[in-house]
This record gives C-alpha cells, sequence and structure tokens, in this order.
C-alpha cells in the first residue's frame, strides 16, 4: 500500500477508513485521532457520510432497478472513472489526475456515492446533512454502536439464553439497570406492534454499564434497546441511522442518557420503531 504522508488530512483519513494505508501509518492515524479533537471531528464527518453512503447505496439496491446496472455499481473498482463518456458518467466532472496522486485512496463508498447520485438523486443532500449529536467514542474509529452492533450479532442467536433477567422481573429490571447504568428510563410496551418484551441484559461498552431490553417479533426477530450515561443535552438529539451489515441500529440522545434501538436492517418500520420507543422509555 501507498504512503499517504504528505497529503492532506481528509485523504489520509479517507484511507485510513477505507483500509489503504500501510501498518506503518494506521498506528500514527490512531494515535491522532485519540489525541488531536480537530482530527477526532473530521474523522467522524468522514465515517458518518461513509456509512450513510452505505445505507443509500443498499436503499438504492432495493428498488427496480435492472439487475445489470445493480451488478456494475457493486462490482464497480476503488479507481476513479474514465474519461469515455457514458449515459451514467457524463455528468460527473473529469479527475484533475486520473492516474496519479490522492484519487486511488479515496473510499469505495464515496464513488459508489457519485454513481448514486446520477440513479437515485438527492443522495449528497443524505451524505452532506449535518447530525446535531454524535455517538460517544471509544477510540481507534470504533463507537459504543460499533459494540452494541456487536453484542447484539451473538446474543439474537441465544434462543434458549437470550436474556439474564426475564420479562417477568420487570420492576427488578428497571431498578437495577437504573442504579447500575445512571440512566432513568421505563420499559415501552410494544406489545401492539406484535412486539414482546423478554427481558434484559447489563452489557459494558467504553468501559461503561449499559442496559440492554430484549425483545422478540412474531416471526422470531430480535429487537434490542440499549442505553448508556452520556454528557447531559438540552433537548433530544436527532435520530442517526447506522447499519452494520444485517443489523440496523438507530441511535439519539436525550438528557444524560445516549440510546440506540436495534433490529433487523430490513424491517422498514425500525425507524417508527425507534421514534415509539424515544416517546416512551
Amino acid at each position: 500500500m501507498e504512503s499517504t504522508q504528505g497529503l492532506p488530512l481528509e485523504v489520509r483519513l479517507s484511507a485510513y477508513l477505507d483500509g489503504q494505508l500501510p501498518e506503518t501509518e494506521i498506528d500514527e492515524i490512531d494515535d491522532m485521532i485519540a489525541k488531536d479533537d480537530t482530527v477526532r471531528k473530521v474523522f467522524d464527518r468522514l465515517k458518518l457520510g461513509s456509512d450513510l453512503g452505505a445505507k443509500a447505496f443498499n436503499d438504492i439496491l432495493n428498488e427496480p432497478v435492472p439487475l445489470r446496472l445493480v451488478r456494475g455499481i457493486k462490482q464497480a473498482p476503488s479507481e476513479p472513472f474514465g474519461n469515455g463518456p457514458s449515459a451514467t458518467t457524463a455528468s460527473l466532472p473529469e479527475p484533475a489526475n486520473k492516474n496519479t496522486g490522492p484519487t486511488s485512496y479515496w473510499p469505495r463508498a464515496l464513488l459508489a456515492s457519485l454513481a448514486l447520485v446520477v440513479i437515485g438523486g438527492g443522495l449528497g443532500y443524505v451524505i452532506g446533512e449535518r447530525q446535531d449529536s454524535e455517538p460517544p467514542q471509544l477510540g481507534s474509529g470504533r463507537t459504543w454502536i460499533d459494540e452494541i452492533a456487536d453484542y447484539h450479532r451473538i446474543y439474537s442467536r441465544q434462543s434458549a439464553h437470550l436474556v439474564e433477567v426475564p420479562a417477568s422481573e420487570r420492576d427488578h429490571i428497571v431498578s437495577w439497570l437504573t442504579k447500575t447504568t445512571g440512566v432513568t428510563f421505563n420499559v415501552p410496551d410494544l406489545s401492539d406492534k406484535n412486539i414482546t418484551f423478554q427481558g434484559a441484559r447489563l452489557l459494558v461498552t467504553g468501559g461503561k454499564p449499559t442496559g440492554q431490553l430484549l425483545y422478540k417479533g412474531e416471526d422470531g426477530d430480535v429487537f434490542a434497546i440499549c442505553f448508556l450515561k452520556s454528557e447531559p443535552v438540552d433537548e433530544q438529539t436527532d435520530m442517526i441511522d447506522t447499519m452494520r451489515d444485517d443489523i440496523g441500529l438507530i441511535s439519539w440522545q436525550r438528557g444524560n442518557g445516549s440510546f440506540v434501538v436495534v433490529g433487523p436492517s430490513a424491517d422498514p418500520d425500525l425507524e417508527a420503531l425507534a421514534a415509539r420507543v424515544a416517546a416512551t422509555i
């Protein structure tokens, strides 16, 4: 892999996100993100844009697009678009340096997003949309959301051992997790959506105690509501929609707590479910 020494910060961080850095530079970027607030903010914005671009990419693939076009987008190489005019690239600007310079480091998500602007329209607005709140950082680019996704991937498959404390002990769950996490909450009733409360677990994310309420839909899908104590905010923040493979996560902050609703990324009602939880928890 080529060195990015001397290149602009955004290019180096994009290469870092895309796994295009040599090992010696990965440690350097890790250290910069951990110690420099400016670098961390730039990294968070790039990462958010990459996540939103990936989600928009997957959403577009669910539309009735010709299969050949879908394959072409998914298999697009990481090199810049060529000079030849075509129906899908004619409106895209030509790169200043096709074969040299930092373009080879831009992540595939950015190239895919450019193509999707032509196909779906409006993607630039989605990627450029500012969020009022960012999830707490855990170092090395990982957030508590990443750890929650890891936990959910494991526990959602444990049918016989899904929860630590069963739903029948609801009062104990509220008392226990409120005292342990420092976050006051209610257990949302989602039964009218055919989603039944199963119980709770205590997790640890970023060294902080984290509550996890687990639910199961009538088709067997597992949903979770997780929360931890964070820096207080005056008003509830906007919701941030994140995807980790087949797991969808919608997070927000309110008061002294950070919350996230977790479920199948393919569930079209996940955002509405998160809004319901935010209003009742």
